[in-house]
C-alpha cells in the first residue's frame, strides 16, 4: 500500500515530523523549506503542486480554502486538520488514519481528526 505524502503546517509540532518518519511516512514541515512566513493558501498551493496531503491545526482557514477550492475546480492532496488541544491524543489519531487509508482516500477532501478513534 502506497503511504500519502505530509506536508505539516508551521503551527504543528516539529516532533510530529521525527515521529511520522520513525513510523516509516515521508513528512516534511513548513520551516523546513523556509515557509513559515506564507500563507495559508500558499501553504496548500505548495503541498497540491508536490501531490503530498497538507496537516494544520488551523481548521478554519483550511476548511474555508478546501470549500474555495471545490468550487473553483482546484485539486489538492488532502487536508488533514486538528485541534491543537492534545498532541498525543493527535498524533495516535493521525497514525490511525495514516494506518487505514490510501493517498488516493484524501484527494481532494478536507478530514478532521477528530472523527478517528485513538485505541
Amino acid at each position: 500500500m502506497r503511504k500519502p505524502i505530509l506536508y505539516l503546517d508551521h503551527d504543528v509540532h516539529f516532533y510530529f515530523v521525527a515521529a511520522l518518519r520513525r513510523r516509516g511516512y515521508e513528512a516534511s514541515s513548513t520551516q523546513e523549506f523556509g515557509n513559515q512566513q506564507a500563507s495559508d493558501e500558499e501553504q496548500l498551493v505548495f503541498a497540491a503542486n508536490r501531490g503530498w496531503t497538507l496537516f494544520s491545526y488551523n481548521t478554519g482557514h483550511f476548511s474555508n480554502l478546501h470549500q474555495q477550492w471545490t468550487a473553483q475546480g482546484k485539486t489538492h492532496a488532502g487536508i488533514l486538520l486538528a485541534g491543537q488541544f492534545n498532541p498525543d491524543r493527535t498524533l495516535r489519531r493521525l497514525f490511525n488514519l495514516l494506518f487505514l487509508a490510501n493517498p488516493e482516500d484524501f484527494q481532494n477532501r478536507c478530514l478532521f481528526l477528530g472523527s478517528w478513534l485513538d485505541v
